[in-house]
């Protein structure tokens, strides 16, 4: 019976990770997730410390990021390259349907240091420490909403149980003494 039931647990694990993309698509995770932006900003920020400059580090992050990633901040690197305007380089990117979010917010990180020549360092930072506030605080909300949730059923499962168990006894009790 144990060989069996061992037989039946490869098959299944078999037929659930034989096709890797369709078991992502069927969990929900639709092939690649994106990373956090903040990983994405602290990816960049790290390559411009290290001397690189704006479309080298844009480039070698979306190399390292992979799908959606790579190819927007590639184009946006090559065409900054080319010589382009900033805000003509970063307009398609800003559209992006998954992470146009995220580039609006890399384009304006670092558009005074490409515009003026400022260090985007001190931006990036304080970017960075906005997006987590915002997630924390997000977080917050989320779990406060959560607490709410499973405070309802759980006080109606254990407010009659409390009655039957604890109230109507001693209800009864008290009743039984008097009569």
């Amino acid at each position: 019976m144990k060989a069996l039931g061992i037989a039946v647990l490869v098959a299944l694990a078999r037929a659930l990770f034989r096709d890797p993309v369709a078991l992502r698509s069927r969990l929900g995770c639709g092939g690649r997730v994106n990373p956090p932006l903040t990983l994405v900003l602290e990816m960049v920020a790290v390559s411009l410390r290290q001397g690189a400059s704006i479309p080298f580090a844009l480039e070698g992050v979306g190399r390292t990021l992979g799908g959606a990633y790579a190819e927007t901040m590639i184009r946006v690197a090559r065409l900054l390259v080319e010589g382009n305007d900033w805000y003509f380089s970063w307009a398609q990117a800003m559209r992006h349907p998954r992470i146009g979010e995220a580039m609006t917010v890399l384009s304006g990180c670092l558009e005074s240091s490409w515009l003026h020549g400022t260090s985007p360092l001190n931006r990036m930072d304080t970017t960075i420490e906005q997006v987590e506030r915002k997630a924390r605080s997000r977080l917050d909300q989320e779990t406060a909403r959560l607490s709410i949730r499973i405070l309802m059923p759980t006080g109606l499962c254990i407010l009659p149980a409390f009655v039957l168990i604890g109230v109507i006894p001693c209800i009864a009790a008290f009743a039984g003494g008097m009569f």
